[in-house]
């Protein structure tokens, strides 16, 4: 039986210590240490620990610890603190900047209404791997050694003298076969898998259930950077590119508790100063009159003093008109 969740939201920048009361929940010691092993000597960009708790530098996002969910949600107005703004606000900048460019990302596509953008990022892969079960999984080449009773591919003799000195009718080959047992479908099986783990939405647990239920059984693999780095996207297999870096971000943001095996962490955090950035920039272009060009993150001669080099500047936004010899330069902060 899963433990009841408990839902923490708190805004950037704020404080969350023991036997701090929010949401008619406490902050408790198992969670905090859990976050403090996270945390770990060399530090972690969302939070820093103070005395018994934690305070949350200018990353927004989602941050689960066992069955505790802890909202960090912008904010630029001390006196609104309503909750359901910032979080509305929150996810309608992740999808204007691309965060959320998945096929089906309007709120009318969607079959429970998301808590936190954490459900939201699980109901969008569920979405995708329900999209690719339903159009077909993918087959690929792969080669393939086995000890078989009919001789095709290449012969691999010192494995078949090793292995067959008495079955003689049997033939140790390697071979290519051509099946669904390729690195994008072990992906979304252990992704899959992990998520009946850690999901806390009631809404979604049927649906993962099927999905592994008719999801073909895969073989588990470790999961780490380097995997995705090897993974490459063509014409045939782009229908999973969205499914796969949903996957990538689950994957390599979670975090098992390797001692007590309670309080696992998953972070899904943004950066709000580049998120902010990002969201002035793409509103601009999405309005920007004929005959502008904008740029983002453009570095530029600014000054150079008498024998010296030129000092150089990365303003946030440039934005140049081109029928005149000037520019604005925007500060997004």
């Amino acid at each position: 039986m899963r433990k009841q969740t408990t839902h923490i939201t708190v805004f950037e920048h704020e404080t969350l210590t023991l036997r701090q009361p929010l949401n008619s929940s406490a902050f408790d010691g198992s969670t905090l240490k859990a976050l403090e092993n996270y945390h770990g000597e060399n530090g972690v960009p969302f939070f820093s620990i103070v005395r018994d708790g934690v305070r949350f530098n200018e990353y927004v996002g989602v941050i689960q610890v066992g069955p505790t969910l802890i909202e960090v949600l912008p904010k630029a107005d001390k006196s609104d603190t309503s909750k359901t703004k910032w979080r509305n606000l929150l996810i309608g900048m992740l999808r204007a900047v691309g965060s959320f460019d998945i096929k089906s990302t309007s709120n009318s596509n969607l079959k429970i209404r998301p808590n936190t953008i954490l459900d939201l990022y699980f109901e969008l892969f569920i979405e995708e791997v329900e999209y690719l079960l339903h159009k077909g999984l993918l087959k690929q080449y792969r080669r393939k050694e086995a000890n078989v009773t009919a001789l095709k591919g290449s012969l691999l003799f010192g494995r078949h003298i090793q292995q067959n000195l008495i079955h003689q009718e049997r033939f140790y080959v390697r071979h290519t076969t051509y099946d669904i047992l390729h690195t994008l479908h072990f992906i979304l099986s252990k992704t899959l898998g992990l998520l009946q783990q850690i999901n806390t939405n009631a809404g979604l647990n049927s649906r993962i259930g099927t999905l592994l239920l008719h999801f073909p059984e895969m073989p588990e693999i470790e999961v780490t950077e380097r995997t995705f780095e090897k993974i490459v996207f063509t014409k045939k297999n782009q229908a999973y590119k969205k499914a796969i870096e949903i996957a990538k971000h689950i994957l390599l943001q979670y975090h098992p508790d390797l001692s007590h095996g309670r309080n696992h962490v998953l972070a899904l955090m943004f950066n709000m100063n580049t998120l902010w950035e990002k969201f002035v920039y793409v509103s601009l272009r999405k309005h920007k009159p004929e005959g502008t060009t904008i740029a983002e993150q453009v570095i530029t001669p600014f000054w150079r003093p008498i024998g010296g080099r030129f000092q150089k500047m990365l303003p946030d936004i440039v934005i140049n008109k081109n029928d005149i010899d000037r520019c604005v330069v925007l500060d997004t902060k």
